[in-house]
């Protein structure tokens, strides 16, 4: 969670002590250190009814805290903000604000209470603790397509919209201030500057709300550097829907907008030439120059994502941003010597150094601008593998709780029916027993072969599988296909449906056929990966993970899937890098590359789908840009067919 940003003079540390009266030693430390402690609590400080778990972030009013209840020390975790100095009035504001919003985008508001450590009162809010990443830091770590950035603009959206119809503003949107959850579900942290209509006044007329530059609307900017004597413009939707404008326009292009002049826009300045031309010009408009430009309300805002996101075209999945290329083996980088080397004549120490450094400045921004709107593929693999594997967890989590209510609802139905009928005398003796029904053995159902060949299904008369082998030599084609085995979790591989399409017509360019070098056999010999073994994947996590996206558009190329589920000694989030070719009827997929998720990297051979190597096309898919299913499979093979 993010509190303010403490402006400069405001931040207490070692190096800007708040005080310099002498310790007292009758009693104890005095108040600038009670100040430092303040601001960072080791693990286990008791804050009233909580306990400190770890210190999140500290800003210019308060510390954040991760607390959980004393007396549940393996319950509920939450955040817990604290003032950094005592009796601080915008603690009360924010509680005002957190308990007229019930929200699943706004953090909930559990308690406000004061800590005594000392002589001082630091007051503090107990609220949901939320976690994942701030946008910024989601962006910067991901490739997110526009579908994606669109889907975050309208969750944002709605919860401005939630709170202005309850009269409230929260005055300092931003980044830093929005939160990504696994899964996707975005929150908006801080609401300590925000303000309703009976809210007292804590800042001065002839002073703007608390908040950050980068964000101000052109007319609190005009305000700033007009005569200070005039009266401070009142912070209204329009402003909170340009600080909303400069959100997303530095989450579409890795930049800040430059402040627009009057009768001025940015449609002939956009830097991103990925962003679909729909998305660009409502970020545009939120940044117009005149308020009555702007959207009326975030509730309008919210109607118009309605309308355009559901006819969005395939350019909103596109990623927004390029690949960055890893440097060549053969380059070299020049490295800066500590000093001046050489004769320099009297008087020319300054001058060069200066120089130097100059030229050191104008390398590092380079260097910026070439990785301005690039991201790194392997750092974005992780980062999806992460999510991936948060958002199962969830899931499963979810299950679980469902069953456990559906359980319970049911066994409370079946006692209270008992109960029922035994006031109404259904289960008393009438004098004479029952003949006993004859007793019959019970019959096995035989499974069907589509209930056979299903996912976890045992077949009645299981076949022997192939012995192991000391070395993967023989070549996939010499063994007979094993039946009745398939991906779990959903995940069918469609035999059928690859071998109807191999006899159809079309020349597509694929690799040949080719075998597998040694150093994967061994490699994958000591992973206890046998050949045949079949595991589920999300195909290509470089595209952000959409839980209720079951397709995805591919291309010739790289590609970076991840394991969903342990096999052998390769553990579930393990990234596979590999290579796609679709200009044919069908997709085919080999990886050569396999990093766990500690680090380590082998060398392998898979095929996307069965051991054929090919994946069927889904219907709509085009020459070039082929639709597979998110969630698909691989088969360890010991030759590339």
């Amino acid at each position: 969670m993010s509190p303010h940003e403490a402006p400069p003079g405001e931040r207490a540390g070692p190096e800007h002590p708040a005080s310099t009266q002498p310790a007292q030693k009758a009693h104890g430390p005095v108040q600038p250190s009670l100040l430092l402690m303040v601001d960072a609590l080791p693990p286990g400080t008791p804050i009233g009814p909580w306990r400190v778990l770890r210190r999140v972030a500290s800003g210019g009013y308060g510390t954040v805290y991760v607390v959980h209840a004393k007396h549940h020390p393996r319950g509920t975790r939450y955040a817990l903000k604290l003032a950094r100095q005592p009796d601080s009035p915008w603690f009360s504001r924010e509680a005002e604000v957190l308990s007229r919003l019930w929200h699943p985008g706004v953090p909930r508001f559990v308690e406000a209470g004061a800590w005594r450590p000392g002589s001082g009162n630091h007051p503090f809010l107990v609220m949901e603790h939320v976690a994942g990443e701030s946008l910024y830091e989601w962006a910067r770590a991901r490739n997110p397509t526009a579908r994606e950035v669109g889907a975050l603009l309208l969750q944002a959206v709605e919860i401005l919209a939630f709170a202005h119809q309850r009269g409230v503003l929260h005055r300092d949107v931003k980044g830093d201030n929005l939160r990504v959850r696994p899964g996707g579900r975005l929150t908006l942290l801080d609401w300590g500057a925000g303000w309703h209509p009976e809210a007292k006044p804590l800042t001065g007329t002839g002073q703007l709300p608390p908040g950050t530059a980068h964000y101000l609307s052109p007319q609190l900017h005009r305000w700033r550097m007009a005569v200070p004597s005039q009266e401070c413009p009142r912070y209204a939707v329009a402003d909170e829907l340009y600080a909303l404008g400069v959100t997303f326009h530095r989450l579409l292009t890795d930049t800040y907008p430059a402040l627009p002049l009057e009768g001025e826009g940015l449609a002939c300045a956009w830097p991103n030439p990925l962003v679909p031309e729909a998305l660009a010009s409502l970020v545009i408009r939120l940044l117009a120059f005149a308020p009555e430009a702007r959207p009326p309300s975030a509730s309008t805002l919210a109607s118009e994502l309605h309308r355009v996101l559901p006819h969005a075209d395939a350019t909103w999945d596109h990623p927004l941003f390029d690949w960055a290329t890893p440097p060549s083996d053969s380059s070299r980088t020049t490295q800066e010597a500590p000093g001046m080397v050489g004769p320099v004549a009297p008087g020319q120490e300054v001058p060069l150094q200066h120089a130097r450094l100059q030229r050191l400045d104008r390398l590092q921004r380079l260097r910026e601008a070439r990785e301005l709107r690039h991201r790194l593929p392997r750092h974005v693999a992780r980062m999806e593998a992460q999510d991936i594997l948060a958002a199962s967890t969830v899931r499963r989590r979810q299950t679980l709780r469902a069953l456990w209510r559906q359980g319970t609802v049911g066994f409370a139905c079946v006692v209270a029916m008992a109960c029922l009928g035994w006031s109404l005398g259904l289960f008393s003796n009438s004098g004479v027993d029952a003949p006993a029904p004859p007793s019959t053995p019970p019959v096995a159902r035989v499974p069907a072969s589509d209930q056979a060949a299903a996912s976890g299904a045992a077949s009645p008369s299981p076949a022997p599988l192939p012995p192991e082998k000391d070395a993967m030599s023989i070549p996939l084609k010499q063994d007979p296909p094993v039946r009745g085995r398939s991906l779990s979790r959903g995940c069918t591989l469609a035999v059928g449906a690859a071998t109807t399409l191999i006899a159809c017509s079309g020349a597509q360019v694929v690799p040949k056929p080719q075998r597998c070098p040694t150093e994967a056999l061994e490699a994958m010999k000591a992973l206890k990966l046998r050949r045949g073994a079949k595991t589920a994947i999300t195909v290509d996590i470089r595209y952000p993970f959409r839980p209720d996206a079951d397709m995805l558009t591919v291309h010739d190329g790289d590609i970076v899937s991840v394991q969903k589920e342990k096999r052998g000694d390769l553990p579930e989030g393990t990234l596979l890098y590999g290579r796609l070719w679709t200009g044919g009827e069908r997709v085919m997929g080999r990886y050569t590359r396999a990093e766990t998720p500690d680090g380590l990297t082998y060398p392998v051979c898979f095929v996307l789908g069965n051991d054929d190597g090919f994946w069927p096309l889904e219907t709509g898919s085009k020459p070039g840009a082929a639709l597979l299913p998110r969630t698909a499979g691989y088969t360890v093979v010991d030759a590339f067919p």
